[in-house]
C-alpha cells in the first residue's frame, strides 16, 4: 500500500494545492436544500431544468457580480448504474441531453459547474457509483463534460486506507486530465484533515454535515449526524482557524443554510453567513437562489461583508473571549491593517458586550468603527468599544481602522 507521506510527496507538498482555481474563498451554490429536505427525506432533487435556473438566477440577480460562480449539483445527477464501458453516466431522465450540454450552458454565462462524487465504491443517498479505484477513469469523464468542481464525499471509505492516499488518488488523477478542477475533500473531518487536506483539495470539510438548524448537540469531525450553526461555531473556535487556512487551502463547515424556511430565520442566518465570511470559509449556498427575497439579498449580496471573506492576506478569525452560552468576541486581521471584529451572543437573552483595543493586539489608541451589516459609520473610539444590547443569537460585524 502507497503511504499518505510518499503520495504527498508525489502530488507535491506546496501548503496550498494550486492547480489554476480557488486562490480565494469559492463562492456559489450547491443543489442540496434546494428543492429539498437536504437529503434528510427524500431525494436531493436536481435536473437539467433547475441548473439552467440556477445559472440564469445569478447573473439575473446579480450574484455573478459579486463573486459567485459555482453551480454545484450534490448526490443527485448520476444513474445507479455505470455505462457499458464502466464510465459513469447522468440519470437519463433527470438529464436526457447529458452532463456536457447543461455543462455548456452553465459555461455560456460564465460561471463554472461542478459535480458530486464518493470515495467508496456507492454514493451517501440513492446507491448511486463511487469512485473507488475508478479515479481516473471518473476524473477523464468529468473533466470530457467541462466539469470545473468536484465534491467527493466519504461515505465508504474503505478504512484500511488513510484518506490522504484515498482522496490523494482523485486529487492526482483530476491534475492528470490537464484541467483546472477544484476539489472539494469532504472526509467530515476525520483523521485530523486540517493537518494534511491542504496538500490534497482546495477546500476541505472539517467536520459532519451542516444541517439547517441553530443547535442540534451536534459534535466535531465524524460524530452525530449532524451540526447546527451554533455547533459549527464551537468547533471552529476549538480548531483556531488561523493556523490552518492557507491560500488554495479553505477550511470548509459546509454548505450555508441561508434563510431554509421556518428553521433558519433572519438573525441565525445572517450570524451563520458573518462566521463564514470572518473564517475565509466557500460562500457555497444551498438554499434556493431564485427570485430572492431582500432578506436574502441583505445577507448573501453585502459587498462589505463578502470583502471580509475575500480578503488577499489569507487568514481566519479566531475567538478571543468567551464560550458558548454567553457573550463572545472574535478578530481577523485584514490586509490593509484593518481588522474585522465580531461581537457574538451565542446565548438566549439580550446582552451587552465590549471589546478593548489591548485585547485584540491593536497598535494604535484610537479606531473608527463601521457596521459592515448596516454599513455606517459609528464614529470613532479611544481604548474600547462597547456595544449596549445585542440580541440572542446575533452578531455585530465591525471592520475597525486606525485613526
Amino acid at each position: 500500500m502507497m503511504k499518505g507521506a510518499l503520495l504527498l510527496g508525489m502530488i507535491g507538498i506546496t501548503r496550498g494545492y494550486n492547480n489554476g482555481l480557488g486562490a480565494t474563498p469559492p463562492m456559489g451554490w450547491n443543489s442540496w436544500c434546494t428543492d429539498g429536505l437536504c437529503n434528510l427525506i427524500g431525494d436531493d432533487i436536481c435536473n437539467e431544468k433547475l441548473v439552467k435556473s440556477i445559472a440564469d438566477a445569478f447573473v439575473e440577480e446579480g450574484l455573478a457580480d459579486l463573486g459567485y460562480e459555482y453551480v454545484n449539483l450534490d448526490d443527485c445527477w448520476s444513474a445507479t448504474t455505470r455505462d457499458a464501458d464502466g464510465n459513469l453516466q447522468p440519470d437519463p431522465k433527470k438529464f436526457p441531453n447529458g452532463m456536457k450540454v447543461v455543462a455548456d450552458y452553465v459555461h455560456s454565462k460564465n460561471l463554472k459547474f461542478g459535480l458530486y462524487t464518493c470515495v467508496g465504491t456507492k454514493t451517501c443517498k440513492g446507491g448511486r457509483p463511487g469512485s473507488y479505484n475508478n479515479w481516473t477513469r471518473d476524473a477523464d469523464t468529468l473533466t470530457s463534460w467541462g466539469v470545473d468542481f468536484v465534491k467527493m464525499d466519504h461515505c465508504g471509505a474503505n478504512g484500511a486506507i488513510p484518506d490522504v492516499e484515498l482522496y490523494g488518488n482523485m486529487s492526482a488523477a483530476l491534475n492528470k486530465t490537464g484541467r483546472p478542477v477544484l476539489f472539494s475533500l469532504c472526509n467530515w473531518g476525520e483523521q485530523k484533515v486540517y493537518e494534511w487536506g491542504v496538500d490534497v483539495a482546495q477546500m476541505y470539510r472539517i467536520q459532519m454535515d451542516h444541517l439547517p438548524f441553530w443547535h442540534l448537540n451536534g459534535g466535531g469531525a465524524g460524530e452525530g449526524f449532524g451540526s447546527g450553526t451554533l455547533d459549527i461555531i464551537e468547533y471552529m473556535a476549538s480548531l483556531v482557524p488561523s493556523r490552518w487556512v492557507r491560500q488554495y487551502g479553505w477550511l470548509d463547515p459546509d454548505f450555508l443554510m441561508t434563510l431554509y424556511p421556518i428553521t433558519m430565520p433572519f438573525v441565525e442566518s445572517r450570524s451563520e453567513f458573518t462566521f463564514w465570511a470572518l473564517w475565509s470559509a466557500p460562500l457555497i449556498v444551498s438554499t434556493d437562489i431564485r427570485s430572492l427575497s431582500a432578506e436574502k439579498k441583505e445577507i448573501l449580496m453585502n459587498k462589505e461583508v463578502i470583502a471580509i471573506n475575500q480578503d488577499p492576506l489569507i487568514t481566519a478569525g479566531d475567538r478571543v473571549s468567551g464560550k458558548q452560552g454567553g457573550p463572545q468576541v472574535w478578530v481577523r486581521s485584514l490586509a490593509n491593517g484593518d481588522k474585522a471584529v465580531v461581537l457574538f451572543n451565542s446565548g438566549s437573552a439580550d446582552v451587552a458586550i465590549g471589546v478593548t483595543w489591548a485585547s485584540l493586539n491593536c497598535t494604535s489608541s484610537t479606531y473608527a468603527v463601521r457596521n459592515l451589516w448596516n454599513q455606517t459609520d459609528l464614529g470613532h473610539y479611544t481604548g474600547e468599544f462597547n456595544a449596549s444590547s445585542i440580541a440572542a443569537r446575533d452578531v455585530l460585524l465591525l471592520r475597525i481602522s486606525a485613526v
